[in-house]
């Protein structure tokens, strides 16, 4: 039989494991994403995109995500939009996209398929950029024989008739330009060299990284702080740049247009997302805005065949014809204060305009409400100008002609709807890693592996797997926090002085369940 000492202890044991609260699950399930819908493609693509992602096997938004990042990047600054009536508001169709996929899902090999057109235009570039070049050097070298016949006439001409003859027959003879190197499709530059590019290709260039993330955390780096705000300026696709460097010299880039596009996989980007939020929050994260995490559901099922090859000439067409825009054909207008320098432009038909008005009234509305965290918030603030961005890509890749039509706009509001629901995963997945860095942390408790209470140093300490990051650490323990599974006590600051530590106490009922 137990004393009265011991009854007692037992007691309060009990009226204190009372006293804890119930805890709760951790949130660690991604919200469910729309399915990519056939009819979001434009028409002379559709076709392509689906037997390619048929093929392989893979959801189409794998090819469809880098085929209208393609797409968007051949207009360029050649075609904008003015999205409403008469005001001159300007968005111009490049694009930036990220396809978020497991490791083996075949999201390099989808994205090597969509990207061939634009590797074939850049080819058929390279190989006219070389035959530039080699016409530029024989130019050179018969202006050198030209510049020294000139002299010896010049010479003479000095002593006949005077300086303004000889300086005549010097200047007649016209120095050879350097030749302009086309592109349109890049995987590795420096910013400095994208600078170059962009100066000789004021309409754009395509940005494609395999592993977009391993770019972006270089971007992060604070030696790179120029880098990066170039690569920011390049989003807009507007905005000029200049480069002032000791070797390279002056550059001036008229307009920075970037289209940037790349794969990455789901543990890596909800990392990454979480810090630069944490650590920069200056909107780079938010210019993803075709980023795509789709499920990967039902069985594999073999496809032996052929791909479809009108389908695929149809969309190798309509590359070469948003590569080689005429304006007038499509019946751009031009304003005349911009100057030389201007973005010739379209403008949506008359119901084009209201079904795009209603629905940026409503999009107005939910940004201003408290429904959304202050990061979606900043994501969706940007379909602003993404949403009519779209509907020109769509409306010229549909064959249109003159103000944009309403059925782009239709289909640039189904984009709208299906990527929130692909920006929520990603923003949700933030505290999909909390909740692993929680549950590793639990695990420890649970184990064991530390003292009851702890601190956060005591997890340092023993540099476990997953649990090396502080900032990890500190998001595992508000997540264990937050669902009651922790409870956290300021300390008083010690004698020494310096902040006062925070001890963590596990939850009895956690613990025993």
């Amino acid at each position: 039989m137990a004393t009265k000492p011991e009854m007692h202890d037992r007691l309060e044991q009990a009226e204190e494991f009372d006293s804890w609260p119930e805890p709760l699950a951790l949130r660690d399930e991604l919200p469910r994403v729309e399915a990519f819908k056939p009819d979001l493609l434009p028409t002379m693509l559709r076709g392509w995109v689906l037997d390619i992602a048929e093929r392989m096997n893979c959801p189409i938004d794998l090819v469809a995500i880098p085929a209208m990042v393609a797409a968007g990047s051949l207009l360029g600054r050649r075609i904008g939009i003015r999205p409403q009536r008469h005001t001159d508001w300007l968005e111009v169709g490049n694009l930036w996209g990220c396809v978020v996929a497991p490791p083996g899902s075949m999201k390099s090999p989808a994205a090597s398929e969509a990207l061939a057109p634009i590797k074939r235009l850049e080819a058929k570039a390279a190989k006219a950029n070389e035959t530039a070049r080699a016409e530029f050097k024989a130019a050179e070298a018969l202006h050198k024989l030209e510049q020294d016949k000139a002299t010896g006439e010049a010479k003479k001409q000095l002593k006949e008739f005077g300086p303004d003859v000889a300086r005549a027959t010097l200047a007649a003879v016209a120095e050879p330009q350097p030749p302009r190197e086309w592109r349109y499709f890049t995987t590795d530059a420096t910013a400095e060299k994208l600078g170059e590019i962009c100066a000789a290709n004021p309409f754009g260039i395509m940005v494609y990284r395999d592993e977009l993330l391993s770019m972006l955390d270089d971007l992060d780096n604070p030696e790179k702080a120029a880098a990066r705000g170039f690569f920011m300026a390049g989003w807009g696709g507007q905005e000029g740049y200049t480069f002032d460097r000791i070797v390279r010299g002056t550059v001036r880039v008229p307009a920075v247009n970037l289209s940037i596009c790349g794969t990455t996989q789901p543990n890596r980007i909800a990392s990454y997302m979480r810090e630069s939020l944490r650590r920069r929050d200056d909107g780079m994260v938010q210019r993803f805005q075709l980023l795509a995490w789709p499920d990967f559901v039902g069985e594999f099922r073999e496809v032996d065949r052929h791909p479809d090859s009108e389908a695929r000439r149809m969309a190798h067409e309509c590359y070469q014809d948003l590569a080689e825009l005429n304006v007038h054909e499509v019946r751009a207008q031009v304003d005349d204060f911009d100057g030389s320098s201007g973005v010739p432009f379209l403008r949506f038909s008359d119901e084009a305009q209201e079904v795009f008005s209603d629905w940026r009234y409503g999009l107005e509305r939910r940004l201003k409400s408290d429904e959304m965290s202050p990061a979606l918030v900043a994501h969706l603030s940007k379909y602003r100008g993404l949403i009519p961005r779209l509907a020109l890509i769509c409306h010229l890749a549909n064959n249109g002609i003159g103000p944009v039509s309403l059925e782009a706009v239709k289909q640039a509001l189904g984009w709208a709807r299906y990527l929130e629901t692909h920006a929520v995963r990603a923003y949700a997945s933030i505290s999909l890693d909390n909740a692993e860095a929680a549950r590793a942390i639990w695990r420890r408790v649970v184990r064991g592996d530390l003292p009851h209470p702890f601190t956060v140093r005591d997890i340092q300490r023993k540099n476990w797997s997953g649990l090396g990051d502080k900032n990890r650490i500190t998001a595992g323990l508000d997540a264990l926090c937050e669902a009651d599974w922790l409870m956290a006590v300021t300390g008083e600051a010690s004698e020494r002085g310096g902040r006062p530590s925070t001890l963590y106490h596990p939850n009895p009922k956690a613990l025993r369940a």
